[in-house]
C-alpha cells in the first residue's frame, strides 16, 4: 500500500475560522467547526497529492464534533429540548464526506469512527480493505480543542495502490516489538517529519500492531 502527502495540520482555536473563510470563503459556513476542521486538513492533503480517481473518506477521532455537541446541551438538550437545526447537522461528524462529494470528488464510501489512541493501525488495515474498492483512501484523524489554548488537530493522509513521485509504501511489520510506541494522535505528523530526511524505514508501533514506512524506489 502506498502512502501519500503526510499532512498534520494544526490550527489555534482563535485563528481557526478566519482559516476557514481564507480557504472556503462562504462555502462551509453552517458546516459546523468539526466538519470545517475535516475538510481544511483533507483538502490541504488532496491539493498535495495532487491524484485523481475514486475516493473513500476515512476518518477517526476520540471525541468527534466536540463542540458542536457542548453547543447543543447549552441550547437546551439539558433541558430536553430538540437541538436547533444547524446545530443538530453540525453534531453529525460523517458530514464531511458529503462536503467532500459536493466539492466535486467521487466518493464512494465515508465512515468516522471512535477509538482509542493505540488503536491507529485499524484505521491503515480497513484502508487497505477498501482499496479493492476505491482508487484512493483519504485516511485522517480529526480532534477539536477542548480548550481555547490549545491547538485543533487536523491529520491526513492518502492511500493508493499505485506508487507516485515522492509516496511511501507502508506495510505490516512482522516484528512488532520492534516499533516505536505511536498514537492515533501522533502518527502521521511522524511520517510526515521523517518523510523530509529519511534515515532507513520507520516502524510505529500501536496495541500489538506495527506498520513500517520505507520511501519507494
Amino acid at each position: 500500500m502506498i502512502l501519500l502527502s503526510p499532512t498534520a495540520l494544526r490550527v489555534a482555536p482563535g485563528e481557526f475560522p478566519a482559516r476557514v473563510r481564507e480557504r472556503f470563503a462562504g462555502e462551509l459556513r453552517r458546516a459546523g467547526s468539526f466538519a470545517q476542521l475535516c475538510l481544511l486538513g483533507a483538502q490541504a492533503c488532496l491539493d498535495a497529492a495532487g491524484t485523481q480517481g475514486s475516493l473513500g473518506l476515512l476518518f477517526a477521532s476520540r471525541l468527534g464534533a466536540l463542540r458542536a455537541v457542548r453547543s447543543a446541551l447549552t441550547e437546551g438538550l439539558r433541558r430536553g429540548e430538540p437541538a436547533m437545526p444547524f446545530t443538530f447537522i453540525a453534531m453529525q461528524p460523517h458530514l464531511a464526506g458529503a462536503l467532500l462529494a459536493q466539492r466535486g470528488y467521487a466518493v464512494r464510501r465515508a465512515v468516522h469512527l471512535h477509538f482509542a489512541q493505540e488503536s491507529w493501525p485499524l484505521a491503515l488495515r480497513s484502508a487497505q480493505g477498501w482499496l479493492g474498492e476505491c482508487a484512493r483512501v483519504l485516511l485522517g484523524w480529526v480532534e477539536e480543542s477542548e480548550s481555547d489554548e490549545i491547538a485543533h488537530h487536523s491529520d491526513w493522509c492518502l492511500l493508493q495502490k499505485e506508487p507516485a513521485a515522492g509516496s511511501v509504501r507502508c506495510t505490516p511489520e512482522e516484528s512488532p516489538e520492534a516499533g516505536a510506541p505511536a498514537t492515533a494522535e501522533d502518527w502521521i505528523e511522524r511520517v510526515a517529519a521523517w518523510r523530509v530526511a529519511p534515515r532507513g524505514a520507520l516502524v510505529l508501533r500501536g496495541d500489538e500492531e506495527a506498520w513500517r514506512f520505507a520511501l519507494e524506489g
